[in-house]
């Protein structure tokens, strides 16, 4: 089923019968409506200072498992107030839908599950919004589908049975590369929507009947016959004057340098971008070489007008299986964080240490003088630090199926915790003196024990700009993953929240009103799935 809900002066809900779908409802929140310190006396769930009370809540179970069906351009009803004029779009989710046949292989990892694209349409000139879904026809859903049975391929977590010796050597020598991108879409083209993953390889969707149209990975002019691309993040980023999408790609030598000219690693920047005849190309930037014990999972890159942000945390990289890509992966606090600065303009790279985080998504990155004339980069994050100093379990190990759906479970229960110490920490580089500091804002929510705060997302016109808002997701495992959404003021040092028991809300999205003058006006866009019907409200 599918819902939304509008979190502000009105709230309104929509449903479609039916079985449950992952990620599957929608809360459109008026942005500046909730900035208030207090919340209007007619927002249900709305809480001051981001107070949630996670008590009683029931598991989502059937936000984790198999979503078979597919739905095309359904009508959804408003129950309860209005769809705002000014809104007029469509969001697009991608993400894990099916995870075995029903006999064979089965996939328990979000990372591996079979990608599905989501698209809920909103017309101004209607009033409707309407639902459709459908699965990525990547080669790799293609030929599990005919085979009945998931393909052997590279993966992230744990998968029954494992590969075999003969399969491992049919995925690294014959088969093409993983194309099941399940992790983030962009507006990468103008064909379609772009799906991505942790790899330079994208497939572009129909923007309305999310039929397959193409699988490409824009030529890299600059590369040699001696290197390879292994990785990238599955989030780009955008230029905030340009509007270029940047983005990297983990470059390898094979040579050592003696043709190639490169000794070591580096993180090759590129802007991509259309040309005349609609194609998307690339443009290298820079690179940023880096030593073996620099080698870290990097999610998201930050940007600001003059400089390309690269967030070295502590998710290191040590390449011990070709195929199980979550066992080269390890948490390791006594490599410091390290954030390296490559001038768009002059292609040199300036490196800061900090002390060991761990960190997935930016929220922004701009520039800024200090009281001396210096130039500081500035970008934020938020982040946690695991207890332990040394782990090969990782946070892509705790993406798993049974886990997600044991109730007894707790991430507590992990070697990692990976809830500990969540914060919402700003890096500041100097450019000038070279000096750097870490400073974490105050905790300005009162929530459970080990509540997360992820996904984050402000209002895209202040992208690579001073900013105050910040827009976000909690979770918390300790209570049936109950989630919430929260409204941060950096500035202020304020917060407000939204709840509902047994609604989940996912991922925040920030839609602009047109013409507004305040940074916060706008609506907040946010599947939710509501875990008592396994349908949505």
């Amino acid at each position: 089923g599918l819902s939304a809900v509008i979190v502000a002066k009105q709230w309104y809900q929509r449903r479609v019968r039916g079985k449950h779908m992952f990620l599957l409802a929608l809360v459109l929140s008026l942005a500046s409506a909730i900035g208030e310190e207090t919340c209007p006396a007619d927002m249900p769930g709305c809480s001051s200072y981001a107070s949630f009370d996670f008590e009683g809540w029931s598991p989502p179970k059937g936000f984790f498992g198999n979503q078979r069906n597919e739905v095309n351009n359904v009508l959804l009803s408003v129950k309860v107030g209005k769809v705002p004029q000014f809104l007029d779009g469509s969001l697009y989710r991608v993400g894990a839908a099916l995870f075995d046949f029903g006999k064979g292989r089965r996939l328990n990892n979000l990372c591996d599950g079979l990608a599905k694209v989501h698209r809920w349409s909103i017309s101004k000139e209607t009033g409707e919004v309407r639902f459709s879904s459908k699965f990525l026809r990547s080669e790799i859903y293609n030929r599990s589908v005919a085979a009945q049975d998931m393909v052997a391929t590279k993966h992230m977590g744990e998968i029954d049975p494992p590969l075999t010796l003969l399969e491992k050597a049919q995925v690294l020598f014959w088969d093409s590369k993983n194309d099941n991108n399940n992790i983030a879409v962009w507006d990468l083209g103008k064909e379609g929507v772009t799906a991505t993953s942790e790899r330079p390889l994208y497939i572009d969707v129909d923007y309305d009947t999310l039929d397959f149209l193409k699988k490409f990975n824009p030529p890299s002019n600059d590369r040699s016959f001696f290197e390879s691309e292994a990785m990238s993040a599955s989030h780009f980023s955008k230029h905030p004057v340009t509007q270029h999408s940047i983005n990297y790609k983990l470059v390898f030598p094979y040579d050592k340098g003696l043709f190639s000219g490169k000794d070591r690693p580096s993180y090759a920047m590129y802007e991509y971008f259309t040309d005349s005849s609609g194609e998307v190309v690339s443009h290298l930037i820079g690179n940023i070489p880096v030593t073996g014990p620099e080698l870290r999972i990097v999610h998201s890159i930050g940007v600001s007008e003059n400089y390309v942000i690269l967030p070295l945390f502590c998710m290191c990289l040590e390449m011990k299986d070709p195929t199980d890509i979550g066992a080269n992966i390890i948490w390791d606090a006594t490599r410091p964080t390290v954030m390296k600065i490559l001038s768009i303009k002059d292609k040199s790279v300036q490196s800061f240490e900090f002390p060991a985080f761990e960190a997935q998504h930016n929220i922004n990155s701009f520039e800024r003088v200090n009281a001396k004339g210096e130039l500081e980069v500035v970008t934020d994050f938020p982040t946690r630090l695991y207890p332990v100093q040394k782990e090969e379990i990782t946070v892509y190990d705790l993406l798993n199926i049974d886990l997600f759906n044991n109730p007894e479970w707790r991430y507590a229960n992990s070697p990692i915790d990976m809830n500990n110490r969540v914060r919402l920490t700003r890096f500041t580089m100097n450019t000038v003196t070279g000096e750097s500091h870490a400073q974490d804002f105050p905790v300005m929510w009162n929530a459970p024990k080990d509540t997360s705060v992820e996904f984050p997302i402000i209002n895209p016109n202040y992208r690579g700009r001073s900013y105050c808002y910040v827009y976000l997701q909690v979770w918390n495992n300790n209570f049936n993953n109950a989630m919430a959404l929260m409204k941060v003021d950096l500035c202020q040092e304020t917060s407000i929240g939204w709840e509902e028991r047994n609604k989940f809300p996912v991922e925040p999205v920030f839609t602009a009103r047109p013409g507004g003058e305040s940074e916060d006006d706008g609506v907040i866009v946010a599947p939710v799935f509501d875990s008592t019907s396994n349908t949505t409200e």
